[in-house]
């Protein structure tokens, strides 16, 4: 572990590392990770496999910087200025949260291309005993370049180009500016067209590479439906042991791309929605991306958890 001086730093020497072939995560909060914006936008540029874990508490600015919170929501899914793909992420649990993190390390590195592990300084810092085993949790491993000229960005029919790394022969040129496949800097507007169009299709592969994966928890068979996702998930499932109710619930995983294709039965369904967030950003998501209208909404934002019991009469009071 590196902890150099400054947000900045941290986000460019984890580019530099995956670069140079170097497996790299970095970790922060809000105000961290708006400092790590430009760096993200680079990421998405050189297609470099960036994965940041974001541990969300209460902002703007200084914010309440050691309590927890969900409004960071949209400030990752729109994470960083042009357009490239990202896979956003979210555990509900911290068991999950590390099969997650090496999935996503995967993922970013066969797409080469920036992630996000989203979650809340309740997850993040609190601690648990739980049973994991160590081999079920995947391993990056990119597509890699053979033989012949080398050129760092070609256009492949998925948008993904094989990776080579120092030392080699071949000249290696990872460029923030557009560029051709060699990677040298270019202004053609044919070649910028076709660069966009490069990146679009890892998007797409993106998609159809998740849809063989879970992407969502479901938990529970009837009763109501509840909506909700990162560590509200575990408040949830807790108040509903606690208040004794029958429910179902779902918790997405993956936030960005949203996997649609999984919760479409759900799309013309009005379920209760539990977030941590004044906003309601993830009722916000779920509606543009679902149509989804839910009955109601239960928000917290005053930066504490939810508490169980309180949670569990809550939903009593909406069911």
């Amino acid at each position: 572990m590196v902890h150099p001086e400054s947000e900045i730093a941290v986000a460019n020497m984890a580019i530099g590392a995956a670069a140079a072939g170097a497996r790299a995560m970095v970790g922060t909060s809000g105000g961290g990770f708006a400092l790590m914006d430009e760096a993200f936008s680079l990421a998405g540029m050189t297609e470099a496999p960036l994965l940041c874990v974001l541990g969300s508490r209460p902002g703007p600015a200084t914010g309440v910087p050691t309590y927890t919170e969900q409004g960071d929501l949209h400030f990752t899914l729109n994470k960083g200025h042009g357009e490239f793909p990202r896979i956003v992420a979210s555990p509900g649990s911290v068991k999950e949260a590390y099969y997650l993190a090496a999935e996503m390390l995967s993922l970013v590195w066969r797409f080469q291309t920036p992630g996000v592990i989203l979650t809340e300084k309740h997850l993040a810092e609190s601690r648990m005993t739980v049973d994991l085993e160590i081999e079920g949790a995947e391993w990056a491993e990119p597509v890699m370049h053979a033989k012949g000229e080398y050129k760092r960005y070609l256009d492949t029919e998925d948008g993904i180009s094989p990776l080579l790394f120092p030392p080699s022969k071949e000249i290696i040129k990872w460029n923030s500016y557009e560029h051709d496949e060699v990677g040298i800097t270019t202004e053609r507007a044919e070649v910028i067209a076709q660069m966009h169009e490069k990146r679009w299709r890892k998007g797409e592969a993106i998609i159809a590479h998740l849809k063989a994966l879970k992407t969502v928890n479901e938990y529970g068979e009837g009763g109501p439906l509840i909506f909700t996702y990162g560590s509200s998930t575990m408040s949830v499932l807790e108040a509903l042991r606690a208040g004794g109710i029958e429910a179902k619930v779902v918790q997405p995983i993956f936030l960005e791309p949203l996997p649609v294709w999984a919760l479409r039965e759900y799309a013309q369904s009005a379920p209760l929605v539990v977030e941590q967030s004044r906003a309601g950003q993830f009722t916000k998501l779920l509606k543009d991306e679902l149509g989804i209208e839910p009955t109601e909404v239960i928000r917290k934002y005053d930066g504490r958890p939810f508490d169980p019991v309180e949670l569990a009469a809550q939903i009593k009071g909406v069911i």
